[in-house]
């Protein structure tokens, strides 16, 4: 099965524990300057650590049902977890399939 992915840097600070990058387990939105909240799923990337900087590839999760034209090569964003901001970062490759 052919995904939409975008490649991030991003760093996750707000979180008691850190995520999984890797495999789709971790889930939250990304909310651009407009304040639309964009699902994601991480599917790769490396161990996150509080504060690091790190680049991961996210799934664009509900295309084509929602539109994730927002994320161009620059974008920034928040990450949140429900109401939570827990990281921050930029669209640095994508969408392309994968």
């Amino acid at each position: 099965m052919m995904r939409r992915l975008i490649e991030v840097e991003l760093t996750i600070e707000g979180r008691a524990t850190m995520p999984v990058m890797i495999g789709g387990i971790y889930r939250p939105h990304l909310c651009v300057e407009d304040g639309k909240y964009l699902g994601v799923s991480f599917v790769d990337g490396p161990q996150v650590h509080p504060g690091s900087i790190i680049h991961a590839l996210a799934a664009l999760m509900y295309e084509p049902g929602v539109d994730y034209s927002a994320l161009v090569v620059g974008t920034h964003f928040e990450v949140f977890e429900g109401p939570v901001v827990v990281g921050s970062g930029r669209v640095l490759r994508g969408p392309f399939t994968a």
